[in-house]
């Protein structure tokens, strides 16, 4: 954990100064609580309830023109929800490693604030998987996940070229997350970060 910690702290040091050379690149770090549930196209399955859960992730953000950029970097999403036979209640927990490919427009400044819209995919692999009794189902599920990304938020400047962020994004699963049922999942997370 320190070596991990020592790292980031290393990588922040280094973007730091290579943005201070260069405004076309941001760089950041988000935190996002998510409900997560699952859409299910399976006789004898269906959706029992969406899940409370926790993503976080670091930003990249390559401005080509003032109000557009190429955004990514990585999320770990962890994901899951509620599913039910019509005997049997189930429960499936995920943590998936994500990259985004997203377009960004931005607005002008408004004052401190600019408000942007992103739309693009996220190709996800899977880490882990546990069911309700916290068994290791791993195996169960896909090695990656690919979904769709719609976000809209807000920057807002507070000192220099630090600016707090605020986004509502929608992940919409584009493939099955199950070996043997069709099931995919969507979340909608809040996320709040800083971009440097």
């Amino acid at each position: 954990m320190k070596k991990l910690l020592l790292s980031v702290i290393c990588l922040i040091a280094v973007l730091s100064q290579a943005n201070a050379h260069d405004k076309r690149f941001n760089f950041g770090l988000r935190m996002a609580p998510a409900i997560s549930w699952l859409n299910i196209d399976e006789p004898g399955l269906s959706e029992s309830g969406a899940r409370m859960k926790f993503n976080w992730g670091f930003i990249g953000a390559w401005n080509f023109y003032d109000n557009l950029s190429l955004v990514s970097g990585f999320n770990i999403n962890s994901l899951g929800a509620n599913y039910r036979s019509d005997i049997e209640k189930y429960r499936i927990n995920y943590t998936e490693f994500q990259v985004p490919i997203l377009f960004q427009m931005r607005t002008n400044h408004i004052g401190n604030l600019r408000l942007h819209a992103q739309i693009g995919i996220g190709q996800g692999v899977m880490l882990n998987a546990r069911d309700r009794d916290d068994n290791n189902i791993r195996s169960d599920v896909r090695n990656f996940n690919t979904a769709y990304i719609v976000a809209g938020g807000m920057e807002i400047r507070v000192l220099g070229e630090l600016s707090l962020l605020a986004q509502i994004k929608y992940n919409g699963g584009l493939t099955k997350i199950h070996r043997h049922y069709d099931m995919r999942n969507n979340f909608v997370e809040l996320a709040f970060g800083v971009l440097f």
